[in-house]
């Protein structure tokens, strides 16, 4: 063979060992440096985490929570019967801040009538005020009773126009026209515009029951004050009772705190007005006073038993 080439087998041979322990000597040290820096890396990464910084990234940011939706508020629906008569409510008072004890209300509902001047002179002769709930009166007398009434420095409240209960309780608006018809008449009659005002049969009766809620929240989301009675001389019938008989009624009351009494104002009420000299005494000897009913005074009124 000749001898180059056989110096050329001689160096690789020579070569290849020393080529296999250079390896043996790097690799493990590559290695540990690739080992190193994952430990470094994980080393950072747990500091950071402590730290309770985000760990630097390249990614893009974490995209933002989408807004939250909207509930849409649906507005409670009107009654269309509060655009009625918009002119019609009372002045501002300071509603049901008085409640004086050992006070008589005394109260005539369903006049003008031919009784008024009778009980008027009553009660001028004892110096009392007192409360009307008028109903509508198209006669110039009829009229005038109720300016008479306001001269003498009485309450004028609204009863009703027609007094037709299955009319004025037909329907929430129905009660409205009829109320704002009787309001109207007296306004223009006497110069007064009425704050208050007595349901027909009271603030529940057997005609109302179905429309006695949106009624009173009405009147009252107008300004109007309503009240009904804890007493009454039992006039309400077809034959009144006689005048002792109303007395008696009447004074079962005396005792409480205070007492709004319901008599009537009607043509055939002769022994309401007889009665009314010995109710009027028979409260003052229990130490009564009297007064007419105002805005300001507390009512009382009726509620459906819970």
């Amino acid at each position: 063979m000749p001898e180059h080439v056989q110096g050329e087998k001689k160096t690789v041979g020579q070569t290849l060992p020393r080529l296999l322990i250079c390896l043996a000597i790097l690799l493990p040290c590559v290695l540990c440096g690739v080992l190193a820096a994952a430990l470094e890396e994980a080393r950072q990464s747990g500091a950071d985490s402590q730290s309770g910084e985000p760990p630097a990234s390249s990614s893009l940011e974490d995209p933002a929570p989408p807004p939250e939706e909207e509930i849409p508020v649906i507005p409670a629906e009107v009654p269309s019967w509060q655009a009625l008569y918009p002119d019609l409510y009372a002045q501002p008072a300071e509603r049901g801040s008085q409640c004086p004890e050992k006070v008589v209300y005394l109260t005539f509902d369903d006049g003008p009538s031919a009784r008024t001047p009778e009980v008027l002179d009553i009660l001028a002769a004892y110096g009392i005020k007192a409360t009307f709930f008028v109903t509508g009166r198209e006669s110039e007398q009829g009229q005038q009773w109720m300016r008479d009434i306001v001269s003498a420095g009485h309450t004028l409240g609204v009863h009703s126009y027609t007094h037709d209960y299955q009319k004025i309780y037909a329907s929430v608006e129905a009660f409205l026209e009829d109320f704002n018809r009787m309001y109207q008449q007296i306004l223009e009659v006497t110069g007064t515009a009425p704050q208050i005002f007595r349901f027909p049969g009271g603030s529940i009766n057997s005609y109302n029951g179905h429309i006695y809620l949106d009624i009173v929240a009405e009147m009252v989301r107008r300004g109007f004050v309503y009240f009904d009675w804890n007493a009454m001389t039992g006039d309400a019938v077809k034959k009144p009772p006689a005048p002792a008989v109303q007395v008696n009624n009447a004074l079962s009351k005396a005792g409480a705190e205070r007492v709004i009494l319901l008599s009537h104002d009607s043509s055939k009420m002769v022994n309401t007005v007889a009665a009314l000299p010995g109710i009027i005494e028979g409260y003052q000897t229990a130490g009564y006073t009297f007064a007419p009913l105002t805005p300001e005074v507390l009512p009382i009124v009726y509620a459906y038993p819970k």
